[in-house]
């Protein structure tokens, strides 16, 4: 028993171990491009799609947010592997880095925007740190049912699911991009998203890939639409928001074999108040 419960701190002190140096890394690499000015390069330029030019273009901002999220992914899936219940995991490794590689995301993108201060970066940099760690954390402790805090931690991660869905929309539709750009990046953002929720269900990890999918692939139309009604960005990621809250829930249930008419009509009638209530206080 005495071993046990050694064996148990010792592999606490190494997963804390891990997630410092991860944090430490991360956070040291964007204070290095807050340094580096790089220069930016066109990947794609088309004369005319759909009546005007297109072109797809990186620069140190966009190379900012790639570095994060692979030092990130790279990182959370050695903590994962290291992991004491690993071979008690139900679904595929790999949905466990979606999680904290989109905050790696988010963050990314917020340091890019929060350049106009020293002060206003700092904090965004030691704040966004905390968040990173926590869904880390979070990721960690819902890696497997088996774990004694599997249910606090799964739910908490998929309330920080849907609100990483909800900033993370809103920064795509507020950068006023193209329908041809804003449809795909919700299509992955919400992709994702779903596989992380719905690979909660313990079912195999085809049947996860199937249905987030066709979640994403409505996601995208539903941006594509709300691309030609003059609404906010706010609004237009709530409506996204409840769109994958819906979709999910349902196709939730339907993986567990659960889904009845009353769940349907409970979801559908929540979705319907919190759209009523998003049209009602939008900005």
């Amino acid at each position: 028993m005495t071993g046990m419960f050694a064996l148990n701190q010792k592999t606490q002190h190494a997963e804390r171990d891990q997630l410092s140096v991860l944090l430490a890394v991360t956070l040291l690499s964007a204070t290095l491009f807050r340094f580096v000015e790089l220069p930016t390069f066109t990947i794609w330029s088309t004369p005319q799609i759909l009546g005007s030019p297109l072109r797809f273009s990186i620069g140190g901002d966009w190379m900012l947010s790639v570095l994060m999220t692979g030092l990130v992914a790279t990182g959370v899936l050695s903590i994962m592997q290291t992991h004491p219940l690993r071979q008690a995991q139900e679904r595929w490794l790999g949905f466990s880095l979606i999680t904290p590689t989109l905050g790696a995301l988010l963050l990314s993108r917020l340091l890019v925007r929060a350049t106009a201060a020293w002060s206003v970066w700092l904090i965004t940099l030691l704040l966004g740190g905390v968040v990173l760690g926590v869904l880390v954390y979070l990721s960690h402790r819902a890696f497997s049912p088996q774990a004694t805090a599997y249910p606090s931690a799964r739910t908490l991660l998929n309330i920080l699911d849907y609100l990483l869905g909800f900033v993370l929309f809103n920064l795509t539709i507020e950068g006023q991009e193209r329908a041809l750009v804003i449809a795909p990046s919700i299509f992955l953002l919400s992709g994702f998203l779903a596989l992380e929720l719905l690979s909660a269900s313990g079912v195999p990890a085809g049947a996860v890939l199937l249905y987030g999918g066709v979640i994403a692939l409505l996601e995208s139309e539903v941006a594509w639409v709300i691309g030609y009604w003059p609404v906010s960005a706010w609004t237009a990621a709530t409506l996204l928001t409840l769109g994958l809250y819906l979709l999910n829930g349902i196709t939730y249930q339907l993986l567990l074999k659960r889904l009845t008419r009353q769940i349907v009509i409970e979801f559908a009638t929540m979705a319907l108040l919190m759209f009523l209530l998003a049209l009602w206080i939008r900005p």
